[in-house]
């Protein structure tokens, strides 16, 4: 996944294999035959990217997520994300991360909210009709939900995918809980190599490209 040399096209080639079986294993034949095609390219991007086949299990789709985001990237709608890491690794132009922002540390110690909620707030007309990426910060998810709640907002697509015991789960179930298109991990389990590898398989399925 992003080799250009033999060897690594190579790697990367016996990679997808053992990542599809290891997917296969988990899910069993039946389930498997239950997603599509570009829900396994992304099942299959996570998988190979933290090297742990539990996530086959932990993904969930709901809403057309894909599509939507797709759509999104096509039309170079925003994304907004969390922390610097995700923005680091998202291969994308219109890209957005306010958390460092003078802006963010005012609102923050003002409203004595946390910075990921500041930043989100500040986001609030990126977020609007873009996308979202969420990989460490349930604050930062749980405002988003807020702003679709009780603004009005309407993301095309929200990959929520904070990790952590602490207020991380109950994020992500509140936002399957609302209509927004949504790519989730259930349980603790996700961070930036999830948050990361689902944006730029959807980035990458834009460009009708697998990897």
């Amino acid at each position: 996944m992003g080799a250009t040399t033999k060897e690594g096209l190579n790697i990367a080639e016996k990679s997808r294999t053992i990542v599809k079986n290891k997917i296969r294993q988990v899910l069993g034949e039946d389930k498997l035959k239950s997603y599509s095609s570009e829900e396994l390219t992304i099942m299959e991007r996570v998988v190979h990217a933290t090297a742990d086949e539990e996530y086959a299990k932990l993904l969930i789709f709901k809403n057309n997520p894909i599509e939507n985001g797709i759509e999104a990237i096509k039309n170079k709608k925003p994304v907004v994300v969390d922390v610097g890491m995700v923005k680091a690794g998202i291969r994308y132009n219109n890209l957005y991360n306010f958390i460092n922002d003078k802006e963010t540390y005012k609102m923050a110690e003002e409203e004595q909210i946390t910075r990921a909620i500041a930043s989100m707030r500040i986001a609030k007309k990126l977020i609007d009709g873009g996308v979202v990426v969420i990989g460490n910060a349930p604050t930062a998810l749980f405002e988003v939900i807020r702003l679709i709640n009780e603004e009005g907002i309407k993301p095309k697509l929200v990959i929520g995918a904070p990790v952590g015991f602490v207020k991380a789960s109950e994020s992500k179930e509140a936002l399957r809980n609302t209509d927004v298109p949504s790519i989730t991990t259930v349980g603790p389990k996700g961070g930036t190599p999830v948050a990361v590898s689902i944006a730029n398989g959807i980035i990458a399925l834009s460009k009708n490209k697998r990897a």
